[in-house]
């Protein structure tokens, strides 16, 4: 064996045990991933204000930048799953991704508000998201498909997948809180714009490009690499599609984590100017992040015997109740009951942003069995697509409503570099709640249904497991399993 790869033909790496270090660098990978988005949704558009272009026209940034990394990342599952090299298949990305990275974030924070034009502006900053957003494709789809294919043992995938979990949602409250801080310094003026950037490209920037290139290094992939080659067709680009179960977690992900992305994309707008409070907007956020992080023991014990498609919906009305509660809270009414409701959200939540990353490498697993080979790169990149897209959607239109509401976002003087706020109009101030309140009310209830149809328990995952080491290295399924494994193909497949 190569040392820092696997020939394809050695299937005996598929029952290697994964060791704690190669767990823990494994996991810290997704620095990037847990964090980067957060940081992104949350200040990029609050960023892009205060260099001088309207709440609409910073939206559509990120809503044309996020459809271009959706329409790359099928393109990209298939590149993964179609490269071979002594390293592996999703390392080498996951390594010049890295290194990519700080790049990246130059272009991103680059401060323009001493330029007059807006179309120039608003071209540059394009370009840079569009930069950085085939950076993350690079990273994102072979990074998911990675740790699908560190190990075949079901229960060491769900253990990495805990310590990764608890790193993104760090990294994630690092990511979010620490830019709030920033901004708000910024809008004190306490800080200069330009320092600001500094701070994010440098500081940001090495947090995620050093982890992801240790991860790279320090990691394996033990499961074979198919005989037969991805072609990248609309054929090809659909199949995973074929796969109920996949379509139905594919409808979960999307809704929870797209309510994730507007909740902090106008995180910011809202504490200041909806509700019109004293403390930090990183209070609130923190709040919502601490207290669906401390079910992950909860939810970690409880998926060795519940369905993971339960533990999903589990919190969900919860969920729906803070949101409505948050959103229609009165501004003076008192600002410290906030805390508590932000907690309930956090906690319905938690099912949501904590299970699909879990149930992927079980659905993965059930379209092996399906087609007989394992793309797992190919149903990455289109769970990414159909979330990114639709996120993007949701995330102009939350722009465009506030735009339309008569919003006036902070603005940098050209001179000083200090940043002026606003007085905001009743309008808008309805306008910043609704774009929150309704879509996210829909998006998780639509995740709700479509969790009920998903019908993978714990004894199916490890059934699945069992059939497919079978396949590979011969045996024979008992006749109860046989029966059983006919009832998880009509189901899921």
């Amino acid at each position: 064996m190569k040392k820092f790869g696997f020939n394809e033909n050695q299937t005996e790496n598929l029952s290697a045990r994964v060791s704690g270090k190669e767990r823990f660098f494994a996991a810290i990978g997704d620095f990037f991933g847990g964090g980067a988005g957060s940081m992104i949704t949350t200040v990029y558009v609050v960023y892009l204000a205060i260099n001088g272009l309207s709440a609409g026209l910073a939206a559509s940034i990120v809503m044309i930048a996020k459809i271009w990394d959706a329409v790359t990342d099928p393109m990209m599952g298939v590149i993964s799953d179609n490269t071979k090299s002594r390293f592996g298949r999703r390392r080498p990305y996951v390594f010049a991704g890295g290194l990519l990275v700080v790049f990246s974030f130059a272009l991103l924070f680059m401060p323009l508000y001493k330029v007059e034009s807006d179309v120039f502006k608003y071209a540059f900053y394009l370009f840079a998201y569009l930069v950085f957003s085939t950076v993350s494709t690079v990273i994102s789809v072979p990074y998911s498909a990675l740790l699908t294919e560190i190990s075949a043992d079901h229960h060491e995938r769900n253990g990495i997948n805990t310590i990764r979990l608890v790193v993104s949602m760090i990294s994630a409250a690092i990511s979010a809180g620490v830019p709030i801080i920033l901004v708000e310094t910024l809008q004190k003026q306490e800080m200069r714009v330009d320092a600001f950037s500094v701070m994010m490209i440098l500081g940001f920037g090495l947090l995620y490009a050093v982890p992801l290139v240790l991860c790279a290094v320090f990691t394996k992939e033990r499961l074979p690499v198919p005989k037969e080659k991805t072609v990248f067709s609309l054929k090809e680009f659909v199949k995973p599609l074929r796969v109920k179960a996949f379509v139905y977690l594919v409808v979960m992900y999307f809704a929870a984590f797209t309510c994730m992305d507007l909740i902090t994309t106008n995180i910011i707008y809202f504490v200041d100017y909806g509700l019109k409070v004293e403390f930090s907007a990183f209070l609130i956020l923190v709040t919502i992040m601490v207290s669906y992080a401390a079910t992950i023991p909860l939810h970690n014990k409880l998926m060795r015997t519940k369905s993971k498609a339960f533990l999903f919906r589990m919190g969900i009305p919860l969920y729906i109740l803070g949101i409505i509660a948050m959103c229609m809270y009165p501004d003076n009414f008192g600002d410290y009951f906030l805390f508590p409701i932000a907690a309930v959200i956090g906690l319905g939540m938690s099912g949501c942003q904590l299970l699909p990353w879990y149930i992927f490498p079980d659905v993965v697993d059930i379209g092996e069995l399906k087609f007989g080979n394992r793309n797992a790169g190919s149903f990455s990149g289109i769970m990414k697509f159909i979330r990114k897209t639709t996120a993007a959607v949701a995330i102009g239109v939350s722009g465009w409503i506030l735009e339309l509401s008569g919003f006036r976002p902070p603005l940098t003087d050209n001179l000083t570099g200090e940043v002026t706020k606003f007085e905001q109009t009743a309008e808008a101030v309805l306008g910043l709640r609704l774009a929150i309140m309704i879509p996210v009310i829909l998006l998780v209830s639509t995740a709700f249904i479509f969790s009920l149809k998903l019908k993978i328990s714990p004894e199916r995952s490890k059934l699945v497991s069992r059939a497919l080491a079978v396949k590979a290295q011969g045996g024979e399924l008992t006749d109860d399993e046989k029966t059983e494994l006919k009832k998880v193909e009509e189901e899921c497949f």
